[in-house]
């Protein structure tokens, strides 16, 4: 008969071997988690503990987040970030993922949407104003004055009997008079829209990484996008259950959640970084290449192949991330451009300051 100390010691080694797995959080099935704090954040009165790295808190409906002195990050359609600024209190009325519905009673928020998914909605009150985002952009709200500004995008506005569409480069001032669209300078950033962008684009990183370990975990029956259109298919369909595609996964190494899109690859319309499915993450960054080097005296060249190197954590250790035009005429210390984008290392260990407490 062994010993009790040994019966210990082999439960405590199976606590130890189970705990890292327990305290991965679970993807989000419904609107209002808070993912990211900074400072003094409350949810219905009580203040959220930072920093946040395996509990995230849930906004319940009818509630309301308020950020006292500090930032809060809010989840609401998969992908799809509500970042508030100081001073600003949020009311979540409704949080399922087919009918969002939120009201912005003060303060500042900006909303970034990566991708516009089916059977999902989200409606924005603004003062007298309910706003229903119908693109992919990046948008910013002000409850006193009410105001909205598409930096890219489209949002669909009604005012009592009114029905106005603003565009992107385009803003509304709510409760006046008269409503009317006006332009503004999408070049006249706040320390709000600069720091979503930095969180943007840290979310977009990170997805690197977590798109490869579905594929290293699924294989070829992960959800792949079909590139005859804007839709998911499945190679196994008996792998139509993997929640992989067009939701939050959580990134360990990078301690944030990161967004898998729903399609091949979706970049941000107006900062550029981009988020990638998992077979097209593995097919842009991570399968063997060809490249044909010219032979001596000859006329065609001589096929080789080049891989990445794994790094500890399976991901490669260098991967720029692909952004688009918009990206690079972006100005200095406005955020986040091109070059600083692909400059970011995609590897699995990520900066601690990308978990529940930042810089």
């Amino acid at each position: 008969m062994r010993p009790l100390s040994f019966w210990i010691l082999v439960l405590v080694v199976a606590a130890l071997a189970v705990a890292p797995l327990a305290a991965q959080p679970v993807t989000p099935a419904k609107s209002g988690m808070v993912s990211y704090i900074e400072g003094d954040v409350r949810i219905d009165g009580q203040p959220i503990p930072d920093p946040i790295v395996a509990n995230f808190p849930y906004m319940k409906e009818n509630g309301a987040l308020r950020t006292v002195e500090g930032r809060a990050e809010v989840q609401l359609l998969p992908g799809w970030a509500m970042r508030l600024g100081e001073h600003s209190l949020l009311h979540l009325v409704t949080n399922r993922f087919i009918d969002t519905r939120v009201e912005l009673v003060e303060g500042s928020g900006v909303l970034q949407v990566p991708e516009i998914l089916k059977d999902t909605g989200l409606t924005v009150v603004l003062g007298n104003a309910t706003i229903v985002i119908a693109k992919a952009g990046d948008y910013h709200f002000d409850a006193s004055p009410a105001r909205l500004k598409v930096f890219a995008g489209e949002a669909d506005v009604k005012i009592g009997n009114e029905n106005l569409a603003v565009a992107s480069g385009k803003m509304l001032e709510v409760g006046g008079a008269v409503a009317s669209v006006e332009k503004f300078n999408k070049e006249d950033l706040d320390s709000l829209d600069r720091w979503s962008a930095r969180r943007g684009e840290l979310a977009a990183t990170a997805n690197a990484s977590a798109a490869r370990q579905v594929y290293d975990t699924y294989g070829r029956n992960a959800p792949c996008y079909n590139n005859n259109g804007p839709y998911v298919t499945y190679l196994n369909p008996a792998a139509a259950t993997n929640p992989c595609v067009g939701t939050l996964r959580w990134n360990p190494w990078y301690g944030m959640w990161t967004y898998i899109p729903f399609g091949g690859m979706v970049c941000d319309p107006l900062w550029g970084y981009c988020y990638y499915n998992p077979m097209r993450v593995y097919s842009t960054y991570y399968a063997p290449a060809v490249i044909y080097n010219p032979a001596p005296n000859m006329g065609a060249g001589v096929p080789t192949y080049h891989t990445m190197a794994p790094t500890s954590s399976g991901s490669s250790g260098t991967m720029a991330s692909s952004v688009s035009s918009a990206a690079t005429s972006r100005s200095a210390g406005t955020g986040p451009t091109a070059s600083s984008t692909a400059s970011v290392a995609a590897s699995g260990a990520g900066s601690a300051a990308s978990g529940g407490r930042g810089k």
